[in-house]
């Protein structure tokens, strides 16, 4: 695996990042000119996260790990099925601001399925917590390759005001701290700018077998046989995130739209 500290190619990214800890610019050897935290540049793609825990963790060794892979073509049936891959995604991807230019953050880009729906004429950089997925992205879509880092939604290394959009499309409902995670989203987009958050229904598990007789354990066996790893089966089981409840505390002034036949949810607003 090649590691690189010094001279890095990675100029745009190098425009807008900060310092974890300080808030401080990265200089050409990824350091802080502030307080001199070093990061890295692993295989393209520049490391600035802290270590994982919780939900933060358990997504992050799924999505790294075999287990998307083998998951991978349950989802597309699910977006198939609510309308088509392309049109689900434009679902959602209609609400960022209809201009030629902008400046835009995907929050858990993944692999970059959204990547080649969005305006040419946009800059867009991703972050995600799953390297591997950052990886994949990088060797599709190679004009990514200086704007892809491996960060958290709860800590994301951008100055205040920096994009004019912000997205999030699927993970939200496992993000390890959700409250931080739209804080940090609302934070880094401009005030002019939007915030677009996207997920399946978190209560989607109700509708199964296991639920409706009681047998939770059976749902996770369910899950794991199509491809979710033991933690990460028993973390849906147990995933009773209220999503109305949460806009209202933490974003008062969003609006709510149902997508994919009411299957899912996007948040939209102002930041």
């Amino acid at each position: 695996m090649e590691t690189r500290t010094h001279e890095s190619p990675i100029r745009e990214a190098l425009d807008l990042v900060h310092c974890l800890d300080c808030g401080g610019a990265l200089n050409a050897a990824l350091s802080c000119s502030a307080c001199g935290r070093v990061y890295e540049e692993v295989e393209g793609v520049l490391q600035m996260i802290d270590p994982l825990s919780h939900r933060d963790a358990i997504a992050a060794n799924f999505y790294d790990g075999p287990g998307w892979v083998k998951f991978r073509p349950w989802e597309r049936m699910f977006l198939r099925c609510v309308g088509g891959e392309k049109q689900a995604r434009l679902e959602i991807l209609n609400h960022l601001p209809r201009q030629d230019s902008a400046l835009v953050l995907e929050v858990g880009i993944g692999d970059g399925e959204n990547v080649a729906l969005l305006p040419k004429g946009w800059m867009l950089f991703g972050v995600d917590i799953a390297r591997t997925q950052l990886i994949v992205c990088r060797n599709r879509f190679p004009f990514m390759s200086d704007r892809l880092i491996h960060a958290q939604a709860e800590k994301l290394p951008f100055g205040d005001q920096t994009f004019d959009a912000v997205y999030s499309i699927g993970g939200f409902n496992y993000f390890g701290d959700r409250a931080k995670s739209l804080r940090e989203m609302r934070r880094v987009t401009k005030s002019t700018g939007i915030v677009v958050i996207a997920d399946e229904s978190p209560s989607l598990h109700h509708y199964t077998v296991g639920h409706w007789i009681g047998r939770p354990e059976l749902t996770a066996w369910c899950l794991r046989r199509v491809g979710l790893d033991r933690e990460f089966a028993a973390m849906a089981v147990e995933n009773e995130f209220d999503v109305d409840r949460f806009g209202s505390e933490e974003w008062p002034n969003h609006a709510r739209r149902k997508i994919w036949k009411r299957l899912g949810y996007c948040l939209v607003g102002k930041p």
